[in-house]
């Protein structure tokens, strides 16, 4: 009777339960929510007023280096720097010589008269969105002290009760703004989120010869000649630095995850012979940079950093019941209880003459990277390598089981590089792609019994350990796993959100695969590295931990976007520690002081509507450091001319996704993209390509790219710091530059001592 009772309500009670679970995870998730929510007093009203940044005041000397003088007016809180080369001068605002502010709202005055804005959330209404207020008509209080080499300012927004401080100082030629979180007061019910630093700084109208420079994928610029070919509803552009703003796995290794993320915290404005280049030097982990072309309300093509005084993250309310009872709906957003701990810095370079544009801002921050030991010198060739991602294995659904495809064994890795270096090939970068039994479930070591098991790999080990000028490195993703993943713990080792949700996505397969804890990926890793540790010629590639850094809210074991970047640089430490050389697929700034080849790196940019041009600035502060690759491979571009000339624009070495089997096995596979990559069918090409870089471009490789220019759509110049020039022609026809002929898709080498 019970059996048949259980039956006729089986539908119900499995109705019942899915009820339940979703309501358990209501609960907890509000419950969550609350735990996370500020405390404060309702016993709070305002002070009056005692400053007004609109008033003139004057601006007086504070600082002074060999190179630079700060000046700061009191009255209005805002600074100004003169570069004593040759006397230009950089507002901190936008003042009625900049621009005709009689023009303008009360609102948009006031934001171009501001040496901040801030952003908040109100703890009492937290769904209702965040409030932005502009120092030069919501900051009701200024207090001055004046510090070493400067003067630190405290603004303070009344109605909010929130105040901060800003302290702006001369070193080492630099303008250092800091902002230090422990002097962050908060006396109401609202809890600040970010600033806006100096969003004005060196504004320029579009009568000035500029660009704004932005970290888009490699590097681009706005030029405010081209003001007329950009839309009328131009927007401005945000851009996340080391990861996206919103961390899920609907977007996460995809173009458009990584279409707003910096792989650097730097800016630049050029204007006329003078440019200024701002960098994120300390907290730059939880910061953005915002671009904003002419057009956007003003005429005023202006760049800034924007500093994250909390995580802010986003509750999917959706199938939540609050405690009415009422089911919502949506995506609201939330703020992290605390601050976060640490304090923010922003250096800004001044630079003039033939060191005002992008290639000087890139010297600029490649000179601070290597002084302070933050990028390392891996270069140990004469020329380019070739640069080879070899596809191991995958699978294809068989009639029962699926079926292992063999594409590259590794005794085909070694029969490759043989015949590569009997043919003149002496130099070899290898990733091997897919090398461990299971990989689709995110397995990090076992190499695969298909591919010629723990022997073969130990062949290929030895065969690179005998071959100096050949590297293997076995590439990993150490940063997801799935449910099927061994020795993975579900609960422990998963990356939350800021409601206590896994960061995770079904599967087709219906799998479920999770983002990783930063503390499980160092323990695998570690893990990793033991293995591996008696294959003394093999090296490590990291396909993930160059591209993604995260705030994670695991309870046992929370991360700040900070706390992951420096468990990241820890594991990128053990690994190499460890004697092994280290790849990354990914050009976050963090693993510049451990990498000995970049790879996959971005040449150029996303394509924003307001984007003229890209450039290789990520490469500019690299080269003749770091050995690179780029993301097009030759074997897959619709034209291998044009994407040599990429490679040689670039200053990488070529590069080729490539299987020792016919790529016709990749049917009906995960993989069939590769539809051209039969080893055989390529090798004169890799051969031919090789020697042509080793011929013609040797005498630039090892060396810093310390110009670039864009004479057209078409043609461009890079310049080495040895003298050397290369002119590269994408267009049908010859083109000429610099009284030179460049034949059509072609190239010339010109200078230096050859």
């Amino acid at each position: 009777m019970v059996k048949q009772f259980f039956k006729e309500r089986l539908g119900t009670i499995i109705l019942l339960v899915i009820v339940a679970i979703f309501v358990t995870v209501g609960f907890f998730s509000i419950k969550k929510a609350k735990n996370n929510a500020i405390t404060y007093s309702e016993d709070y009203t305002a002070p009056e007023a005692t400053a007004n940044l609109l008033d003139e005041g004057e601006y007086k000397l504070v600082a002074q280096t060999s190179k630079l003088e700060l000046y700061y007016n009191d009255v209005k809180g805002a600074i100004q720097v003169k570069n004593l080369e040759n006397g230009h001068l950089w507002k901190g605002v936008a003042d009625k010589e900049v621009y005709d502010i009689d023009d303008l709202n009360a609102q948009w005055a006031a934001y171009l008269q501001s040496p901040i804005t801030i952003s908040y959330n109100d703890l009492k209404k937290r769904d209702s969105g965040v409030t932005k207020l502009y120092a030069g008509r919501d900051c009701g209080f200024l207090e001055t002290e004046y510090i070493p080499n400067g003067v630190a300012v405290t603004y303070g927004f009344l109605r909010p009760g929130i105040y901060v401080t800003l302290e702006y100082t001369l070193e080492d030629d630099n303008l250092v703004v800091r902002v230090p979180w422990e002097k962050v007061r908060e006396d109401f019910k609202y809890a600040i989120t970010t600033v806006e630093v100096m969003p004005y700084l060196g504004a320029c109208d579009n009568n000035r010869d500029g660009y704004l420079f932005y970290p888009d994928g490699s590097g681009a610029i706005t030029t405010y000649a081209k003001v007329g070919e950009r839309p009328s509803n131009v927007k401005g552009a945000s851009y996340y630095v080391y990861t996206n703003k919103s961390v899920s796995f609907n977007t996460l290794f995809t173009d458009a995850y990584d279409r707003y993320t910096a792989s650097l915290p730097v800016y630049g404005i050029k204007d006329g012979d003078n440019a200024l280049f701002a960098f994120g030097t300390k907290g730059a982990e939880n910061s953005g940079i915002i671009v904003y072309p002419s057009g956007y309300v003003v005429d005023l093509n202006h760049a800034c950093f924007e500093v994250y005084l909390r995580n802010v993250f986003n509750v999917n309310m959706y199938n939540v019941s609050g405690s009415n009872g009422v089911a919502t709906g949506g995506n609201v957003q939330r703020v992290d209880k605390n601050l976060i701990k640490e304090d923010k810095e922003i250096r800004y370079s001044f630079l003039c003459g033939d060191k005002a544009d992008y290639g000087g801002m890139a010297a600029s921050y490649r000179d601070y990277l290597l002084d302070n030991g933050l990028i390392k010198n891996a270069v140990t060739a004469d020329t380019y390598p070739l640069s080879l991602r070899l596809l191991m294995g995958t699978q294809k659904d068989g009639l029962i089981f699926k079926e292992y495809v063999e594409m590259t064994r590794f005794s085909d890795v070694i029969k490759i590089n043989e015949s590569l270096k009997e043919k003149g090939v002496e130099n070899i970068e290898n990733i091997l792609v897919y090398w461990q039994k299971n990989s689709e479930d995110y397995e990090y070591w076992g190499p695969d019994r298909h591919l010629g098991g723990k022997s073969g790999l130990k062949d290929v080990s030895e065969y690179a350990e005998k071959n100096s000028g050949i590297n293997v490195f076995l590439e990993n993703d150490f940063l997801v796993a799935s449910d099927a993943t061994k020795r993975f713990n579900e609960d422990d080792d998963v990356a939350y959100d800021g409601v206590n949700i896994e960061i995770a996505q079904e599967t087709f397969e219906g799998k479920t695969r999770y983002l990783v804890n930063p503390l499980a990926a160092f323990n695998r890793n570690k893990a990793f590295v033991k293995k591996i540790k008696n294959y003394d010629g093999l090296g490590i590639g990291y396909w993930d931990i160059g591209r993604y850094a995260y705030a994670d809210y695991n309870e046992l074991h929370p991360y700040t976007k900070s706390e992951t970047v420096r468990q990241f640089t820890e594991l990128l430490n053990e690994s190499m520690t460890n004697g092994k050389k280290i790849a990354s697929a990914g050009s976050n700034e963090y693993v510049f002081k451990y990498t000995d080849f970049l790879y996959m790196m971005k040449e150029g940019n996303f394509g924003l509507s307001i984007t003229d041009y890209e450039v290789p600035f990520v490469q500019m502060v690299v080269s003749g450091l770091i050995p690179y690759s780029t993301e097009g491979a030759g074997n897959l571009s619709y034209n291998l001319d044009i994407q040599k000339l990429k490679w040689i624009e670039y200053g990488a070495s070529p590069y080729f996704y490539l299987t020792y089997e016919s790529a016709l096995n990749l049917r009906d596979t995960d993989m069939a993209e590769l539809f051209s990559s039969t080893y055989a069918d390529w090798e004169d090409t890799l051969v031919d390509t090789y020697k042509e870089f080793k011929d013609n471009l040797s005498c630039v490789y090892g060396k810093q790219m310390t110009d670039h220019t864009i004479f057209s759509e078409d043609v461009r110049k890079v310049g080495y710091e040895n003298g050397v020039v290369v002119y590269v022609n994408y267009g049908e026809k010859d083109a000429s530059a610099d009284g030179y002929t460049i034949p059509a898709r072609g190239y010339i080498v010109t200078g230096g001592a050859k």
